[in-house]
């Protein structure tokens, strides 16, 4: 339906419109008449309105073909430039010009105008206008001529950064439509680019003078653009510098909108932060601050992008040739300088070849100039950077390049050192990750070792770091590189600069094999370097592969697949090492290398010849077939049969090389007698005694001068040297040495004395092993051998109390190996005396020293050995069980447990006497080679059996923790070291039953020792015992049974300081796990496996607890335990995290014993660990579950679930469980393991990890995330499931679009319930106050839609499509109509918003559906959710159907007909309007319907209030947008508003019929005559349909609306009434408005008097006096009443009436003024022009009218006043003469009342106004009489009037001008002075 024609003047095109085609005459005639309009415009705002109706269509007749006619288009053209170029106030139709420039049709020459124009008239429209005009004008560049592109965007560029655009992101893609276009979105891109590259100052046209003959210089292109680009951007004229900065400002604040890709705009803001203006930079840095880690720089097109600005157009071969002036320029120095950091972060960019190559050699060898230090060292960086990501298979490409130019650089004097020094590094780098590019040259090692010397400081540090980079490489090369490499560290060792030595060092431990004995000597040259450095390093590579076996020796057991090393490959050899050694030496020693100490002369210092002697002990052990433990060194006996047994093989072989390390090591003692050169030599001849003691029996005086030595330990080991040495002689020469030995003893040094003792001891016990080792052995008389008592006897002395503790130390000592190895001469008692004489007497005194506190640990310790080895070498020794008593009975006493382990292995000693293995000779035979002499018939059994009785009973059931600890552990010692001693397995039951007494004790040395215990009682049973000692451990763990001890007055409790430790006897639940975990696994008898590997005490790692050997047990242990594995891995590693210390403890060292490297254990159980954590989460105990939480971050840490995926959605949902646990600690655990998994879940789900891994790990996690993470109470499940599934859809992208139906619905629903209850509380206190409360819901629903929830949504909508749709739209559909929260209906609605723009046509099937659903929801009781659906709706109509938008209409007009409530009319309000501002050509498609229900809203009733101000402002602009007009749009629905206002005034809610009364009330104004004849009929009828009845509120409306029916349109409503067909008449219409007057109600009656008044008046009709005879009564009986009032007729001393009756009398008052104005209105209106009429009242209305103006409101005079200016406007004077003169007495009498009211303009005004009108009228009459009178009365109040100072001067200039017609019609009489 269109407008009707305007009723202004008709444009020359309309006019030719109805012709189908013009001819050129034509066309020239309407140009002609254009031309004439626009020279005919004489103001500005004339021609605008001209130029924007004619200037389009003019410029589409330049498409004529008449040249003719284009050239009057180009007269008109020129007329308009000149008119409006100079002139900004001339606004363009610039919508219209946009239009015309996107028509696809028209032709270049109009387009090319058109742009013109468009660049005319965009700079003067206003700067929001220009904003508006974006969109189109980037949309209309698709397609057109580069010059216009360029020059659009140009004009563009200064208003980019003034666009807005939503803080949707969703949105923000969509803004300008740039997502609809890419051509047009790549094309802005590019422009920005070269706009942002353009300096200051810079144009084209800006050209150096050339001086003559000078050849044309070439135009200077700036960086990063061509001459072309240049050009583009540049615009026609110099931009000044402070402009061209803001426009670059303005672009980076466009860019920074988020309508672009972040990938896109990556290179502007790299372009802006080079930039030399501040506040370019500032903008930039902002910018991509704000892309932060959105920006992936790893994105192959963003390093392309950064490459080509870079590098400028580079000319490739086999390519097409690129025109000079599109060449691009590469960047400049300071663009560069901001390119290299990006380029260092990006991965993409080492990889992308050949630029990477071409970046590098530019910076570093370009000619162009752009490039300086800084850059150079970028250069390098990058070159670290391309090693470092590149491949090895790439970079094997282009290493040798990379290699080349690093040497170069290396090679250059004037390069910068630092520079070199990162060249070093990264030839190092480069070596290491390609090593065929080095290890191919070995000239190159030389190279470096030079620069080592070469350089500076620094310098020689980045070439040490180099080397020690490459070295790995060099170990490929080729046999005759590698002998050039050895000479070249043998030379390098030697050098003076410790950088030297330390790389030579690095290199020979690096390139070599652990055997290669060149190597291997360097490093020993290395060892002893003055610098701690490299002896570090030397040693490191030394003795490496000896501390790699022993680290893995450790772990207790192999595992498959685990790297071996084998002896041969650990050490080399030690014949070839030690002649090696010796021939280096010998040359060495004839140079000047050599080292001299007094008159000795060594072939290397000492530090390296000690280093020498050590390695090649280890090798001799090596080769002897066992690996050297750590301690071997220290330990000169240890694995000595072993190498007695390789020398002696050697020896038959003929080899004499221990010979020759015999005089290596004596040279190295004769001139450093240090600890390591005299156990070197005691070793080897130890071993070798037999070839090397009589080699030395004739230095033995030599060897005897190194017993003063100043060392305690050197002293003993040269004792024990000097003794094997001696023993070896014939018997006179032994005893003349011993005889020496002891001559003048007390004269000597203590320390002489202390090695004296030792020797003696050691030569004798010695003696006795070598008699007793003969084939025929002699018998010895001990007792008559002289040298043998006296030599004891003086050692026996030393044992005095006055002794000095060393002498007393020496004599233990003494007694230790003298006891050992044979009998004492002594008798077995004897008289008790000062001196020592007897074996009883030694007992004793040795336990005196052991009793003795005050002596040192180290004197009691050797007095405890001293006691226990008596036992051992004299079988017949009578005192054994009086030592185990004595020592039995000092445990109370001793608390120290070092001294407890020496007196149980003394105890054992004891106890086995002559059996014991300790009688064996320690350098020739192996303790499992030992046999018990077999004429011995002295057994052990009967000492060991009371030995058992007493430990397992009496003392380890003690009370006293001195007596528990000690027991314990010699019971320990006993069964260890008599396990094969069938009394000892007889017992096994009683010595289990013992250590589970002791199991849960305070002390954990006591549990420690008895858990091993246990473990061993079980290896040592056989197969019956074992079960039944499975059963009792077993019922004592898990039942907690122990034996209760008896509690005396002497009992001590407790060890001091370990009160309040542990005093419940808790500590048994360590063990109560192992036997958990060993009965789950259902095997109950691993728990002595378990002790066995459990609590390994860092004692049983001293040397006195090495001596049980549990390391040993324990790796057997593991070994039994290995097939076990599956089942235990998982339960142990969840009891490693137990939150008991003691239980994580043990559980730890089971885990270490069994699992020698965690990481491929726990990978390969994965599942089942995983499995049994998850099981155990909710276990009762809540120790397990803080277990499990700790055992999932560890589980998590670095490592993924890939294997064990099928097991997260239950660690999930347990997870979240454990997370309101009960007990605090537990939930802290949780909520840490629910970060570890959400980190995992993240990772796993990440689309970079791999397609099929990402869905998979996406279809087990987002379940348990949406169903019950995010619907959980608990705040902290909630946080994490948020964070979680906002990474995850950040990471995810495209995997989770399976998965999208449940994600979008449950994120949607969590919206609402992660709302804080602070607002819900707000909300419910704020319920009374709708605005209020209406402000807060939106509050809250703009809040949801900024919440993370929504921002997941948003990221994840881009993945909706056909497929998603079908599962999504039924569950989004459910949600609307839920009664979910405030802010999931509002994100509800925003995500429909979303997709209605995202994918219309996919939703277009489904928008029925969600349609209906926010139709029904509009009837939501809260005001924010109806605006939120409606504007939805507004949204939804973009794809809804036809039928759906006509029942969305048709619902919205029944709604509004037929709901009476508030709810109802805003929902329909705010869903036009939503249609209205979203779908504006959809509204108008509909605007039929809609339109007539929005006009009849428009008349709602406005409340006192304002409360509905609001609704009808929103009706109004609705209205005002799809109308060109109220009243055109009242003529286009005329017929359809008539059918809704027929339908509303039969309406049974007066309000409808009141509002439906304004409507028709607004019609008759606005359409006036124009209202046709039949719509005229039907108002009439309808308003007087609804008069009938009785009074109604509102229903005035009707007689008003009546009123303006028959006012606006008399004519039509007389046509109606004339018509005899039709039933209504004027007399029907007046009888009705009449019977309205006589109704009671007083506001109505005012209503209906004036309705009537104006009716009368438009009809003229007779009518008049009915009306009269309803009104005058009133206004007599007023008159009556003031007129007793004036008369004082009331009674004398009547009392009023009380204050309620006054306050209704004011009111009835207040009404009845109201009534008489309305009365004086209606006469005034309607007063008829019957002479008769007039004759009879209107003296009678004057004198009514001049009794009430004097006592009236001045409203009601001025009533009065104009009521009296229309009756004497229709005064026929036909009256007598009397009712004229009558007449004009009253008419003066009212106006002198009125002239001098005060302050009342309009009053006197009107009443000035009405005297004009009475002079006139006397003028006609000229009755002088009457004129006086009529002066008389007037004067005085005009001469008032224009003396009052309040009336303003027209007023008074009229009063004058009155005043003079006033005497010139009644001249005044003469004064007396006039007469005189």
């Amino acid at each position: 339906m269109t407008s009707p024609p305007s009723a202004m003047s008709v444009s020359p095109w309309t006019e030719a419109s109805s012709a189908s085609a013009l001819t050129a005459q034509d066309e020239l005639a309407l140009l002609d008449r254009v031309l004439m309009r626009l020279a005919s415009a004489d103001s500005d705002q004339a021609l605008s309105l001209a130029v924007q109706k004619f200037l389009p269509p003019s410029l589409l007749k330049l498409s004529s073909s008449a040249e003719g006619v284009r050239k009057k288009v180009m007269e008109l053209l020129v007329h308009i430039n000149k008119r409006v170029k100079n002139n900004a106030n001339i606004q363009l139709p610039m919508d219209t010009l946009l239009v015309q420039y996107q028509d696809p049709s028209a032709t270049s020459f109009v387009t090319n105008f058109t742009v013109i124009y468009i660049k005319m008239g965009f700079p003067r429209a206003p700067p929001v206008q220009q904003v508006q005009w974006v969109g189109p004008l980037l949309a209309a560049l698709a397609d057109k001529p580069e010059s216009h592109r360029d020059s659009l965007l140009l004009m563009l560029i200064p208003v980019l950064g003034e666009i807005k655009v939503s803080d949707d992101p969703a949105q923000q893609k969509t803004a300008l439509g740039l997502h609809e276009k890419p051509q047009v979105r790549k094309l802005l891109v590019d422009f920005l680019a070269d706009y942002l590259l353009l300096p200051y100052g810079s144009h084209p046209s800006l050209k150096p003078a050339e001086e003559p003959g000078q050849e044309p210089i070439p135009l200077a292109v700036p960086a990063g653009l061509s001459e072309a680009s240049w050009k583009r951007v540049a615009s026609e004229a110099l931009v000044p510098s402070e402009i061209l900065e803001k426009n670059k400002v303005q672009v980076l604040k466009f860019l920074g909108l988020g309508i672009f890709d972040e990938a896109d705009i990556a290179l502007h803001f790299v372009i802006g932060l080079a930039d030399t203006r501040h506040s370019v930079t500032a903008q930039a840095d902002t910018n991509m601050r704000k892309l932060g880690s959105f920006l992936d720089w790893n994105d192959p097109g963003v390093v392309s992008r950064l490459y080509a600005l870079f590098l400028g157009t580079l000319m490739i071969k086999d390519k097409p040739p690129i025109k000079p002036e599109h060449r691009r320029m590469p960047a400049n120095t300071r663009i560069r300088l901001k390119l290299m950091p990006f380029l260092l972060k990006s991965r993409e960019a080492a990889i992308q070849f050949p630029a990477c190559i071409q970046v590098t050699f530019d910076l570093l060898f370009g000619t162009t100039g752009n490039s300086n230090p800084k850059l150079k060292m970028s250069a390098v960086s990058f070159i670290h950077h391309i090693i470092y990501h590149c491949p090895s298979q790439r970079l094997s490409a282009m290493g040798a390049v990379l290699l080349s130019a690093l040497t170069r650089l290396v090679n250059e004097p004037e390069s910068e050192a630092k520079l070199r020094a990162s060249c070093y590094v990264a030839i190092g780098k480069l070596g290491l990750k390609v090593p065929q590019l080095v290890n191919k040259d070995a000239t190159m090692i030389q190279t470096f070792f030079e620069a080592i010397s070469k350089e500076d400081k620094e310098t020689q540090m980045s070439v040490q770091e180099a080397m020690a980079l490459m070295a790995p490489s060099f170990r490929q090369m080729e046999k005759s590189n590698l002998k050039f490499v050895e000479a070249l560290l043998a030379t390098y060792i030697e050098k003076e600069e410790p950088q030297v030595r330390l790389v030579s060092v690095q290199y020979a431990g690096e390139v070599f094999r652990f055997v290669h004995v060149p190597s291997r000597y360097i490093l020993l040259l290395g060892a002893g370097d003055i610098k701690e450095n490299v002896v570090k390093e030397a040693r490191n590579h030394l003795y490496q592969p000896l501390h790699k076996f022993h680290q893995m020796e450790e772990a207790r057991f192999k595992r498959p697949g685990d790297v071996q090393l084998n002896s041969s490959e650990i050490l080399p050899e030690f014949r070839p090492m030690l002649q090696y050694v010796i021939d280096k030496a010998a040359i060495r020693i004839k140079t000047k290398q050599k080292f001299v100490i007094g008159d000795k002369v060594l072939a290397f210092n000492p530090v390296v010849y000690t280093e020498m002697v050590k390695f090649l002990r280890l090798c001799l052990l090596n080769s002897a077939g066992t690996i050297p433990p750590r301690d071997f060194l220290s330990q000169p006996r240890l694995y000595a049969p072993k190498i007695s047994k390789f020398v002696a093989n050697d020896h038959e072989k003929g080899h004499n090389h221990i010979l020759k390390f015999v005089d290596f090591s004596e040279k190295l003692l004769s001139a450093v007698k240090n600890l390591e050169s005299v156990q070197s030599l005691l070793q080897i001849v130890g071993c070798t005694f037999p070839m090397t003691a009589q080699r030395f029996a004739g230095r033995v005086g030599w060897i005897k001068g190194l017993l003063d030595n100043t060392r305690d330990d050197v002293r003993e080991n040269v004792a024990e040297l000097y003794a094997i040495i001696v023993a070896e002689l014939e018997d006179e020469l032994f005893e003349k040495a011993m005889g020496d030995l002891t001559r003048g003893f007390k004269e000597k040094s203590l320390e002489y004395q202390h090695g004296v003792i030792m020797a003696l001891g050691f030569s004798f016990g010695r003696r006795f092993l070598r008699l007793k080792a003969r084939s025929a052995p002699t018998t010895i008389d001990e007792r008559n051998w002289v040298i043998y008592a006296s030599s004891v006897q003086l050692i026996l002395a030393q044992l005095g109390t006055n002794s000095h503790t060393l002498m007393t130390i020496s004599a233990c000592t003494a007694l230790i190996e003298l006891g050992r190895c044979g009998p004492l001469p002594l008798e077995d008692e004897g008289n008790e005396g000062k001196d020592i004489k007897s074996k009883l007497a030694v007992v004793k005194r040795l336990l005196t020293i052991l009793k003795t506190g005050k002596n040192s640990m180290r004197v009691r310790e050797r007095a405890a050995l001293a006691l226990g080895f008596l036992c051992v070498g004299d079988p017949r020794f009578p005192y054994q069980r009086l030592i185990l008593e004595e020592f039995l009975e000092l445990a109370s006493e001793v608390k120290d447990i070092e001294l407890h382990f020496t007196m149980g292995e003394a105890i054992v000693y004891a106890a086995f006497g002559s059996h014991s293995p300790s009688a064996r000779d320690y350098w020739l035979i192996s303790e499992e080679d030992f046999t018990p002499p077999l004429d011995q018939d002295k057994s052990p059994d009967e000492l060991v059996t009371w030995l058992l009785s007493q430990l397992c009973g009496k003392y380890i059931q003690s009370t006293h923790p001195n007596v528990k600890q000690s027991a314990c552990l010699w019971l320990l010692a006993l069964l260890k070291h008599g396990e094969t001693l069938q009394v000892v397995r007889d017992r096994l039951l009683d010595i289990q039953s013992a250590f589970m007494t002791v199991l849960g004790d305070n002390n954990e040395m006591i549990q420690d020792a008895a858990s091993k215990g246990l473990g061993l009682v079980y290896d040592c049973s056989s197969e019956g015992q074992k079960e039944e000692m499975v059963k009792g451990l077993l019922q004592t763990l898990t039942e907690g049974k122990r034996e209760v001890q008896k509690v005396g007055e002497d009992t001590k409790i407790f060890e001091e300081g370990q009160l309040g430790k542990t005093p419940t006897g808790g500590n048994l639940s360590t063990y109560k796990e192992l036997c958990s975990l060993a009965s789950d696994l259902n095997q109950p008898d691993l728990v002595y496996k378990f002790m066995n590997l459990a609590n390994h005490n860092a004692m049983w790692n001293s040397k006195k607890g090495a001596a049980f050997g549990f390391s040993n047990i324990a790796a057997k242990a593991g070994e039994q335990l290995e097939q076990h594995l599956p089942k235990i891995i998982p339960k142990l590693y969840r009891y490693q995290f137990d939150p008991n210390p003691k239980i994580q403890e043990s559980m730890t060292s089971i885990w270490h014993a069994l699992v020698p490297e965690t990481n491929k254990t726990v990978d390969k159980y994965l599942s089942q660990i995983v499995r049994e954590i998850s099981d155990n989460l909710e276990n009762k105990l809540w120790r397990v579950r803080e277990s499990c939480c700790n055992a999932i971050q560890d589980l998590l840490r670095g490592r993924g679930l890939d294997g064990a995926m099928e097991h997260l959605p239950n660690l999930w949902l347990r997870t979240f469980r454990v997370m309101d646990d009960i007990k605090e600690s537990v939930r802290l655990s949780a909520t840490k393991a629910a970060g570890s998994l959400s980190r995992i879940s993240i990772k796993m789900c990440d689309i970079d990890q791999g397609a099929k891994g990402g869905e998979e790990a996406v279809k087990v996690v987002i379940p348990p995330l949406l169903e019950k993470g995010l619907t959980s109470s608990v705040s902290e499940v909630r946080s994490i499931s948020i964070a979680t599934i906002m990474k995850i859809t950040k990471s995810a992208g495209v995997l989770l679009k399976p998965h999208l139906s449940i994600l979008i619905p449950a994120l949607l629903h969590a919206t609402s319930e992660l709302e804080g209850k602070e607002l819900n509380y707000l909300s419910v206190r704020l319920a009374n106050d709708v605005s209020v409360q209406e402000k807060l819901d939106m509050a809250r629903i703009a809040s949801a839609k900024s919440s993370p929830m929504m921002d997941c949504v948003n990221q994840v909508l881009q993945y909706v499509d056909t497929d998603i749709l079908e599962q999504l739209v039924p569950k989004v559909v459910d949600l609307i109509k839920s009664n979910t929260g405030i802010g999931a209906k509002g994100c509800t609605a925003h995500f429909v918003v979303v997709l209605c723009h995202h994918c219309p046509l996919d939703l277009q099937p489904y928008s029925g559906k969600i349609l209906a659903a926010f139709v029904s929801g509009l009837s939501d009781r809260t005001p924010a959710v109806r605006k939120t659906y409606a504007s939805a709706i507004g949204h939804l109509m973009k794809t809804a159907k036809d039928s759906s938008m006509e029942k969305l209409f048709a619902k919205l007009r029944t709604w509004y007909m037929e709901k009476t409530d508030e709810a109802t009319r805003w929902a329909v309000a705010y869903t036009y309007e939503a249609i209205n501002q979203q779908n504006a050509d959809k509204m108008k498609t509909h605007a039929a319907q809609a339109l007539p229900i929005v006009f009849l809203a428009m008349h709602e009733e406005k409340r006192a209030d304002n409360e509905n101000e609001e609704l009808l402002q929103i009706f109004e602009e609705v209205w005002l947008d799809c109308t060109p007009g109220t009243e055109a749009g009242i003529r286009i629905y005329l017929k359809e508003i008539m059918s809704i206002l027929s339908l509303a005034i039969e309406s049974q809610q007066w309000k409808v019929k009141a509002q439906t009364a304004r409507a028709i009330s607004t019609i008759a104004k606005k359409l006036g005559s124009s209202l046709p004849t039949e719509q005229t009929q039907e108002f009439l009828i309808l308003l007087l349909n609804a008069l009938s009845g009785r009074t109604w509120d509102g229903k005035e409306t009707l007689l008003v609306a009546l009123a303006d029916v028959c006012e606006k349109n008399s004519e039509a409503a007389k046509t109606v009434f004339d018509d005899p067909s039709n039933e209504i008449t004027v007399d029907n219409l007046m009888s009705c408005v009449l019977r309205e007057c006589k109704k009671d109600k007083v506001f109505y009656k005012i209503v209906a008097l004036e309705s009537a008044g104006r009716i009368i008046d438009a009809f003229q009709t007779k009518h008049f006096k009915e009306l009269y005879d309803i009104v005058f009564p009133i206004i007599k009986k007023e008159d009556e009443v003031q007129k007793n009032e004036n008369g004082g007729e009331s009674v004398a001393g009547q009392k009023n009436e009380d204050q309620d009756k006054e306050k209704e009398e004011i009111h009835e008052t207040e009404e009845m003024l109201e009534l008489r104005h309305a009365i004086y209105v209606s006469i005034g209106s309607a007063w008829p022009s019957d002479p008769e009429f007039q004759s009879r009242h209107l003296v009678e209305l004057l004198i009514s009218c001049r009794n009430r103006i004097q006592s009236t409101i001045r409203k009601n005079m001025l009533a009065i006043v104009k009521c009296l200016n229309s009756v004497i406007d229709r005064w026929h004077q036909g009256d007598t003469p009397d009712i004229q003169d009558q007449v004009f007495v009253e008419l003066g009498k009212i106006l002198s009342g009125a002239l001098v009211i005060p302050k009342s303009k309009q009053l006197r005004w009107e009443a000035l106004d009405l005297l004009d009108k009475g002079i006139a009228l006397l003028t006609e009459r000229n009755c002088p009489e009457i004129n006086g009178s009529f002066r008389e009365e007037i004067a005085k109040s005009l001469d008032d009037v224009i003396k009052d100072v309040s009336s303003d001067a027209a007023t008074k200039t009229k009063a004058r001008e009155l005043r003079k017609l006033l005497t010139a019609i009644a001249p005044e009489p003469p004064t007396k002075m006039d007469e005189t």
